[in-house]
């Protein structure tokens, strides 16, 4: 789900992890879990995931494995339908859904030994833990990857859009479908790639102080 975008700071198990581009060396050998929700709205307190999907990848963007799903809430009574105008899921796709329970095992062993990675990974983590804590099943990330504050490194000047649509533009990525968490986390784990050798190349550059000598 393409999300406000907003400033992130940093899987479990995993080295310490700074979005600054000075660590994407820590990244070499690493894979990472790209993780999209689509949800009822943008508040993880009063709204609910109705579809997750993860796509494991190694630094080079080979696919390792993948998981997607729509989601069954646990207390259907707690849970009210909504932003289907913008994700297409109907209320019949999610009573026919895996149940969340299930669904958070299953995400959680793909991505295990993987760094969390995400577009706007604040957003996606408020619901994780959320979702999590609320069916006794808590996972809690404090260290992950933000394509969105990597991306606005690579900007200093700021100046163009971090938003996942432009950047997929901006870098000639395809998406299948907007609003689809497979898709989405598709191209996010493409942009990660493209990101992070972009990073690389800048930090391989000589500064302009030892340009001069």
């Amino acid at each position: 789900m393409q999300q406000p975008s907003s400033e992130p700071t940093a899987t479990e198990s995993s080295p310490a992890i700074s979005n600054s581009l000075g660590f994407t060396d820590v990244f070499t050998h690493q894979s990472f879990a790209v993780i999209d929700f689509e949800t009822t709205g943008l508040s993880p307190s009063t709204d609910r995931i109705l579809q997750m999907a993860a796509v494991v990848i190694d630094a080079n963007g080979r696919v390792l494995d993948s998981f997607e799903t729509i989601v069954t809430p646990e207390q259907p009574s707690e849970y009210t339908h909504g932003a289907e105008h913008v994700h297409g899921i109907s209320e019949d796709d999610v009573r026919n859904g895996m149940p969340l329970g299930l669904a958070m095992r299953r995400l959680r062993k793909i991505s295990q030994n993987s760094i969390f990675t995400a577009h706007n990974a604040r957003f996606d983590l408020g619901f994780l833990h959320a979702e999590s804590t609320r069916i006794g099943q808590p996972w809690i990330i404090t260290d992950y990857v933000d394509t969105l504050s990597l991306s606005r490194d690579l900007d200093p000047k700021k100046e163009y859009s971090h938003t996942l649509t432009n950047l997929l533009e901006k870098y000639g990525i395809s998406r299948a479908i907007a609003h689809n968490a497979l898709a989405d986390a598709k191209a996010t784990a493409e942009l990660l790639v493209v990101l992070l050798a972009e990073a690389r190349q800048r930090q391989n550059q000589p500064t302009e102080e030892e340009v001069s000598k």
